[in-house]
């Protein structure tokens, strides 16, 4: 009989992840360093949105065809692609990248349509939490 949680649902089971291990890749990883512990920053302070991330991955060329301008694309299955390349370039935060996709993250399957209906929002929604994050860089406390 499966374990059931307090409501008396079976939890979802997060396949990915249980088969791949960690979201970030031992590549990738090797590859990026950064990445693994942004995202190890990003579990503790989203660990709703985290917990459901099943896979980080470089972008590949055919979203960076259909996505030129973006920094990383999030899909409803839990799985986060990055732009490596547009990051570095662009001195982006990588923490700040992480918020955004993990606020897509937490919009779930239903944000995910909603982007075809009112992408500004749920685009808003995002930035608002990337932008309301407390964080600390350099001598200013910024919110």
């Amino acid at each position: 009989m499966p374990n059931k949680n307090e409501k008396g649902l079976s939890p979802s089971p997060r396949l990915l992840r249980r088969i791949l291990g960690e979201p970030v890749s031992g590549s990738l990883e090797k590859e990026w360093p950064e990445l693994k512990s942004a995202f190890a920053g990003r579990e503790i302070e989203m660990p709703g949105e985290s917990e459901k991330v099943n896979w980080i991955k470089q972008m590949g060329p055919i979203m960076k065809m259909l996505n030129p301008d973006a920094y990383a694309a999030t899909n409803p299955f839990g799985v986060i692609s990055v732009n490596k390349g547009l990051i570095e370039k662009d001195k982006q935060n990588l923490d700040d990248v992480l918020v955004h996709e993990l606020a897509h993250i937490g919009q779930g399957k239903k944000g995910f349509l909603r982007k075809f209906f009112e992408p500004s929002r749920v685009e808003g929604e995002a930035i608002n939490r990337e932008g309301m994050r407390k964080v600390r860089r350099g001598d200013i406390n910024l919110r």
